[in-house]
């Protein structure tokens, strides 16, 4: 089912990771291609009958992995196949999971906090920003979703912690 992406096959997966997330959310190509060479870094295609349906993008730390980008090419969308596929890299890499998810502001942001809330995620609501992807971006306000619990404030704080050094290379002042 997962297929890890190399620098050769980066094209099959990152139409759908541009069509998934917008500007904010990414990096621009040639920076979220370069990733490839960091070891705490994978990034798998999700291969079904053949042909590339989603993505899994993740960092492997020590203790938890985070799921930096999670996507499924629309037209395989709302049948269970994300949920599968989350499942599947969730019991497949076995740790905690850590990942970010926008304000439940708007429906599409409440129904995809609920997707995760289906696949046993706890919503903190502790404050927290993504640091700038691009050049002229602001920080993104988001909220982190943890499993298999909810986390506590020194513990969201560790994680926030070693996501800023490794995923973003963001020092807190």
């Amino acid at each position: 089912m997962f297929q890890l992406i190399t620098i050769e096959s980066f094209q099959e997966v990152y139409p759908i990771l541009k069509e998934a997330f917008p500007s904010t959310e990414r990096r621009i190509e040639e920076r979220q291609k370069g990733l490839l060479a960091v070891p705490e870094y994978e990034l798998y295609g999700v291969k079904e009958e053949n042909k590339i349906q989603g993505l899994v993008a993740l960092w492997e730390f020590e203790e938890f992995i985070f799921i930096e980008h999670f996507a499924i090419a629309p037209e395989f969308r709302n049948g269970g196949f994300g949920g599968r596929v989350l499942e599947s890299i969730i019991k497949w890499k076995n740790k905690a999971v850590i990942l970010e998810v926008e304000e439940p502001l708007e429906e599409l942001q409440k129904r995809r906090i609920g997707f995760y809330e289906r696949h046993n995620f706890f919503y903190n609501a502790y404050s927290y920003l993504q640091p700038p992807l691009r050049e002229n971006q602001e920080f993104l306000p988001l909220k982190v979703m943890t499993r298999p619990n909810a986390i506590n404030l020194e513990e969201f704080e560790q994680y926030k912690s070693l996501i800023y050094k490794f995923v973003y290379q963001y020092k807190e002042r």
